[in-house]
Parts: C-alpha cells; structure tokens; sequence
C-alpha cells in the first residue's frame, strides 16, 4: 500500500477561528528493520515537513489507529508524533512473536527517525502496558537519538504477565488471541461468556493447562506454547530485561508511572529497582516514579472511584498534559512538571494528598511486626479467626489448608462493582485468616507487606495466595494487596525447588504490591491464606511435575501445615509511613 499524506484541519472549540492548526498525517509509513522487514507507522506532523521538532514515539501491539486522538494533540503542541505496528500487526510485516524482536525493532525505528530530515535528533517514548515494557526494551539496546521513556504500568514479561508468583493465567490465552493476525479481534477479547464457558470445562473436566489453547479456540498457539515452555523465570524471560551493566549505562530522564492496583506494578516497580540498584547518579537522579491510586487502565486515566474506593479530586491527573509537561521539560528545555517535587511522588490514601521523598527508602522507616497463632480457634471462620499478635505465641500450633485439585466446587466469586471494598465472607473453603487489635490511633501504611510463614506439606509442590485487608470499628473493609506464590519458587522464581513432603520449611511472601493508605484507629488488619483452586488460574495438580502437563491422573490433594510457636515464628510486617 502506498504511503498517505492527508491534511486535517483540527478545530479545536479553544481556539478561535483563524488560529486552528493544519495537522499533517502521513499512514502507513514502511520503516526498515535490520533484517528487511518493514513495520508500518503513522505519523503527525505539527506543520510542514520541511520543518525540525522533536519526536514521540508508542510502539504498539494494538494497531496504529488506536493513537490518533493522541497523534493530534502532541502534533498541535509542536511534535512530530509517531505510532509504529509491532513486527506482525496491523498493517507491518513479519511474525508475530511477542517480547522477541521488540528491543531490536525498537532500536532501528529509532535509528531511522534519527535520519529524517523532520526529526531534530531529539525522540521520546510514551505508552503503558506492552507499550511501557518496550520502551525499556528499546532502551536495553542504546539507541543514541532516543532523549527520554515515559514507561506506564510496564508489563514484567514472567513477573506479572503471562504468569505471577510462577503461575499461568486463563488471561494469557485471552490476550495472545486479541493481538494475534492483523486486526484487534476486541469483540471476542470481551466476550466474557464464550471465556467463561471455557474456562468452566477446562476446571471441571480437568483438561491440562497446555491444551487450553486447543480447547478454546480448536488450534495450538505457537506464543502460548512457547511461553508455557520456560514455568520458571529462566533466561527466555530474564533476556528481555536490561542487564546491571544496561542499568549503569542509562542517564537519560525517565519517568516511570505505576498504579497500587495496576496489575503491571511487579513489572514497573521491577525496572525502577533494577535501575536504583545497578544505575550511577548520573542516571538515577534523572528517574522519577510517580504512584497513584489507579488501576492498570487507571495509569492512563485516572479516576476519583475504583471497586468502592474513594479518591479526592487532585488524585485525577491530566495525563495528557503532564506527558507534554514532561516532553517539553526533557525534549525542549522548558520547566519541569510541578508535581514532581522530589523524584518520589506518591498519593497517600485516605489522607487524599500527594506527598513527596527522595527515594523509596525514604516512604517508610519501621515496620511493625506481627506474630500468628490461634489459641483455641482453627483459623478458619471470620467469627472465630487466628490472632495476629506482637509477639511470638507461648504454645505450639498449626492450622490446616486442604487443597483438592479434584475439587471443582468453588466458593461463589463476588460480582459487586465494590470489589476493593467488599466484606469478607464468615467462611471460605481453603481459607484461614488472621486478625490483629484494633490500632491505638491512625496509622500510615507505605510500602509493602511481607509474611514469613513456616509451613509443612505432604505433596512436593501447591499454590498459595495471601491477601491483606484492614477492617475499621464499623465493619467495612478495604482491600491493601495480596501476593500469590507457587511453593517451588518459595527460593525465587528462577530457583525452582520441590518441598520435601513432611518437612517445615521457610517460605517468605514479600507482596509485590507497594500500597500507601492512611488506616484509622480502632480498625484491625485481616490476613487471609488461600490454598489455590481457582477456575481462573492454571490449576496445580500438587504431584511436582511441570504444571502445564498435569492432568487429573496427577491429582494429590494436598494438606498444608502452618506452624506457630516460638521455634516457628510465622510473622505479618507491616511498612509504616515516617
């Protein structure tokens, strides 16, 4: 298809008749990659081509046009504006492989705008999700002209997506199909009763996770068989990611953007650690990380209402403008965007307010502990739950999991629109929970939770979720994080290690999820343990073997200790605010 240039007037209602502005788009644009393969973009030019400006590019898996409206406002502000096919999308040649070639290909498209006679040797990235990660992927690879990354909530490939804590998610499939072929396929993407049919036979008639593929949509799927190939954090997963040496080579601005509820937070926070650790000053004083109150969808457009949560007005950024802000601050030499005040900007919960520190260490300065134990209760009824002490418990205990992959009951799943703040049910099936005193007066929590719990099993492998709650002196609860973990990866999810069945082993859940909300007294905090069978998940059968295989022939039902005594000193930590 031959390039298209077309002139559209923008009207834009601000501006007076006589000072709109001719945009200038040019489709489907064939950018040359190393190895002969052309990816498609579009461009929007702020005047005549003959002019400079500097350049913003998103690179994409979700087709070209999805930009547009955002094309015209970067190009109304003085920038060439540029979205770019992934290799096998939309309208770009090549095979679809994700993660594989986007480092690279992002490092020659940066190359080849470098040399246009439009570009004044000045580029940006912006984009969330896929689009976040690969700018981290483009920058592994030191393209020269590339001048400053915006990543948001950058998805971690093998951290937080296709798999979290080691374990698949039904979702992988969902979103392969969705940028697979040409098109967007978004109508079956959300089509939640065609997923959910499947979803429910995979669960009930115990169909191997690496059939899930055949099951839902009758074929194999290369990418998904694959990724299902490389269960432990190997190095297919870790290449993807800059190196230490990478770290210490980056001194361009960055601004990295993240949300307590985006799902893509592990990923995010990930490189902004990797970099703080690995990075010189000369790279990590120019790193801003900016954390709000949002979802994953939340990063781009903020609301002041998320699952029953309610935010003040001032946690609703114009994410347009601060992107434009931050452009022209690192592209242009204008001023810095004045919310970033420090290089950690973070919205304190419940206070309603952004507060601001210099580096993450500084968000809190203590943790509070808290020791389990149930003294004369088995842990499992919110009527009757264990303790969450200050100190070690005096007696020996244990409370008991039972997890049956068999089992294909599960507990009815909460649909309301309060999700985040939905009361707990008294009982759950594979569930025990813990509750603290009620708090003597407010309290900060920042930052991340971890348990150390000590447990044993009689099966050499099973699936565990924790999820911290706080519950105020009237009953209503408020959701702070959870973490989920596959227990071969107890060591790290690149240390796969089988539990010796009937031994007490170690296993430390350090929540992935930084979260920051002020608690008010007289509210409790509630830890709840689920033993995993969920519809949802790639289920694990507990007999040790790689997951995606097992099948109800592999079936052990599994009964998980966790042990408190002073000798086991299972413990909740709780960051607090300075």
């Amino acid at each position: 298809m031959k390039t298209l240039t077309l002139w559209v007037l923008l009207l834009v209602m601000a501006i007076p008749a006589g000072q709109a502005q001719d945009i200038d788009i040019r489709l489907y644009e064939k950018i040359p990659m190393r190895d002969g393969i052309h990816l498609s973009a579009n461009l929007y030019f702020p005047d005549a081509e003959a002019n400079t400006h500097p350049v913003i590019l998103i690179y994409t898996p979700y087709v070209n046009d999805e930009a547009v409206e955002r094309g015209m406002y970067f190009a109304k502000n003085g920038y060439v504006f540029m979205t770019l096919d992934l290799r096998g999308r939309g309208n770009s040649e090549g095979v679809y492989r994700p993660f594989e070639k986007d480092g690279t290909d992002g490092y020659d498209a940066i190359e080849w705008i470098s040399q246009q006679p439009w570009c004044n040797g000045k580029i940006g990235m912006m984009g969330g999700s896929y689009r976040g990660m690969v700018q981290w992927m483009t920058l592994k690879n030191k393209p020269e002209a590339l001048k400053t990354i915006v990543p948001t909530a950058a998805v971690g490939p093998g951290i937080d997506f296709p798999k979290s804590g080691g374990i698949f998610g039904n979702y992988t499939l969902q979103w392969l199909n969705f940028t697979s072929g040409r098109s967007r396929n978004d109508k079956l993407f959300r089509n939640g009763v065609f997923w959910g049919k499947k979803e429910e036979r995979k669960y009930k008639e115990h169909i191997p996770f690496q059939d899930w593929d055949s099951l839902a949509l009758g074929a194999r799927d290369p990418n998904f068989q694959t990724w299902i190939a490389h269960p432990d954090f190997d190095n297919y997963w870790q290449d993807f990611y800059p190196s230490p040496e990478d770290y210490r080579d980056f001194d361009l601005p960055i601004l990295t953007i993240t949300g307590y509820f985006d799902g893509d937070q592990p990923g995010a926070m990930t490189y902004y650690e990797d970099h703080m650790t690995h990075g010189r000053a000369a790279g990590t004083d120019k790193h801003y990380l900016l954390l709000g109150p949002w979802s994953h969808a939340g990063t781009r457009n903020p609301e002041t209402e998320l699952g029953g949560l309610q935010f003040g007005v001032d946690s609703k950024l114009d994410m347009k403008r601060l992107h434009l802000e931050w452009f022209d601050w690192t592209l242009k030499d204008g001023p810095k965007p004045a919310i970033l005040r420090d290089r950690v900007v973070y919205y304190m919960m419940n206070r309603n307010q952004w507060q601001h520190a210099p580096t993450l260490a500084d968000l809190s300065n203590e943790a509070r502990m808290y020791y389990l134990s149930s003294p004369g209760s088995e842990a499992k009824q919110l009527i009757a739950p264990g303790r969450l002490s200050d100190s070690p418990t005096k007696t020996s205990d244990t409370d008991l999991l039972i997890n049956n992959p068999l089992d294909t009951e599960e507990a009815p799943s909460y649909s309301g629109a309060d999700f985040y703040t939905a009361p707990l049910p008294i009982e759950e099936k594979g569930r025990i929970l813990y509750i603290s005193d009620p708090l003597a007066e407010d309290t900060a929590l920042v930052g991340r939770f971890e348990a150390g719990l000590y447990l044993s099993m009689d099966v050499p492998d099973t699936d565990l979720q924790l999820t911290l709650y706080a519950i105020d002196e009237v009953g209503a609860t408020t959701y702070i994080a959870a973490e989920m973990l596959r227990m071969r990866y107890r060591e790290g999810l690149d240390k796969p290690k089988l539990v010796t069945p009937g031994e007490v082993f170690f296993c430390s859940f350090d929540a992935p999820y930084l979260s920051a909300l002020e608690i008010k007294k007289g509210s409790r905090f509630v830890l709840a343990i689920h033993a995993m069978n969920f519809s949802y998940m790639q289920k694990n059968y507990n007999s040790g073997k790689d997951v995606s295989t097992e099948s109800r022939a592999d079936a052990k039902k599994a009964e998980i200790k966790l042990h408190h005594s002073r000798k086991y000193p299972s413990y909740l930590k709780i960051p607090l605010g300075r």
